[in-house]
């Protein structure tokens, strides 16, 4: 009988150690599918305040030509037409710092005409290229430049026009 104890108690020890490595090769896996959804969120919220940016600039106004916004908040109430234009619903948080403070591209007006995400990591689904989320830039106007093209995914550009897709 004292025999089965020792074996007893070296099962479970390699029990306890088998389910520790599995435990972390489960928490990598999660690890990479939430920087993933981190990544997607990025691509969306970034589009979204894209076009905002793009139908901001496209507004006709009394003065001639349409300034990019000096604020992102200024794309949620547009008054300059004499007509409430809401260009976004709200001013997203940036999804990979979870700060609400983006990093903006701003024009010689000082205008802002796209915008970034401030962290200095390596991006998952980023554009070829890009060695961090600070140059992975939302801009408007950009038309069918390679960086912008790059921007968005396959799945979101194959959306049927007319529909907003979100990953």
């Amino acid at each position: 009988m004292p025999r089965n104890r020792g074996f007893t108690y070296i099962m479970v020890l390699l029990w306890v150690a088998i389910s520790g490595v599995m435990l972390m090769a489960l928490s990598r896996a999660w690890l990479l599918e939430s920087r993933r959804e981190r990544d997607t969120e990025l691509i969306y919220r970034g589009e979204q305040i894209r076009e905002a940016l793009s139908t901001y600039a496209a507004v006709p106004v009394s003065t001639g030509r349409s300034r990019a916004p000096e604020r992102l908040e200024d794309l949620l109430e547009d008054r300059r037409s004499g007509q409430v234009v809401r260009h976004l619903r709200r001013v997203w948080r940036d999804p990979i710092t979870n700060s609400p403070t983006w990093g903006l591209v701003k024009d010689e007006n000082g205008g802002i005409v796209g915008v970034y995400s401030t962290s200095p990591k390596l991006p998952l689904l980023g554009p070829p290229g890009t060695r961090s989320y600070k140059e992975w830039r939302f801009e408007a106007g950009a038309g069918a430049e390679p960086a912008e093209a790059a921007s968005v995914p396959a799945a979101m550009a194959a959306a049927p026009t007319g529909q907003t897709a979100r990953p």
